[in-house]
């Protein structure tokens, strides 16, 4: 059981650090409309063969966070950091490298469609210097849900 926690633990620590998008250099604004967003992330990792329930946050994008890629997903770990990210018409891909407890390294996309995106990351975590690296998937989809209160 305390292999399963750790491993929803990663999953947490993965997903936002994926959201964190420390280290954007915005080029062009995403075609994402301003509000409040529901983002939802479902995971999968040998290994844990009923899966891992997915994870759902919601973030308030303002109309003056448009234009930074990082401010448009929510906020999470500052020990991640972003590389070549790039924005191609309604598709962004990027790199990530993570350093702490949980270090991770991976690659990601997103296609923006207005009022959602989705996207997938893979990553590869190692937590403590016993145990093994594990590969992740991540699918996350999100829909904006309504105006910022």
């Amino acid at each position: 059981m305390k292999t399963r926690q750790n491993l929803k633990h990663l999953s947490v620590v993965c997903f936002i650090c994926y959201v964190s998008l420390h280290g954007f250099t915005a080029i062009a604004a995403p075609n994402m409309q301003a509000g409040l967003w529901e983002i939802t992330t479902k995971s999968e990792m040998a290994g844990m063969p009923a899966g891992m329930p997915p994870v759902t946050v919601k973030q308030c994008v303002r109309p003056s966070d448009l234009g930074d890629p990082k401010k448009v997903l929510p906020q999470g770990s500052k020990e991640c950091q972003v590389n070549d990210y790039k924005l191609q018409g309604n598709s962004a891909s990027w790199r990530m490298e993570c350093s702490g407890a949980t270090q991770m390294s991976g690659a990601g996309n997103v296609t923006f469609s207005g009022a959602s995106y989705s996207g997938n990351m893979k990553v590869t975590l190692k937590a403590g210097k016993s145990n093994p690296a594990m590969t992740m998937s991540q699918t996350f989809s999100a829909r904006r849900i309504g105006d910022c209160k």
